[in-house]
């Protein structure tokens, strides 16, 4: 599954997402990620969540962190859901850019049975028609 939370900047994105994936950890069997553009949040992320700052490894770009994403899931089978806090600054496009990229991950979720959460900060009405197939929370 791949999940949006969608909402204004300053509308409690970024904690709802924190908030999720520390009640996750609590019932899953596997593993849950969380990854952040740098190390902020590090400290509201419960222990048993794997926390990465994307920063540190210099990624630019949608195909770079699809490189990431792939390489996480390939050094451990267990993750069941990886948590994605600001999608924009870590890929640097637009929303209407990452078609190839949510297509990719599309497949990566099917083959693998891991779930995706991103937040991304745009009006509902303002999000491209390839992102409205996803579960979508509204903030």
């Amino acid at each position: 599954m791949i999940k949006l939370i969608v909402g204004k900047k300053g509308s409690g994105k970024t904690k709802y997402l924190i908030d999720t994936a520390n009640d996750s950890i609590k019932k899953v069997k596997g593993h849950v990620v969380f990854i952040d553009y740098d190390n902020s949040h590090m400290f509201q992320i419960d222990y048993r969540v794997r926390f990465m700052s994307i920063k540190e490894y210099k990624i630019y770009d949608d195909v770079g962190f699809y490189g990431y994403l792939c390489g996480i899931i390939a050094s451990n089978y267990d993750i069941e859901t990886i948590y994605i806090d600001s999608l924009y600054r870590i890929s640097q496009c637009e929303l209407t850019q990452l078609q190839t990229f949510f297509s990719n991950l599309d497949m990566l979720e099917m083959k693998y049975n891991v779930s995706f959460v991103f937040n991304i900060s745009c009006d509902l009405d303002q999000m491209p028609e390839f992102m409205k197939k996803y579960t979508i929370v509204n903030l």
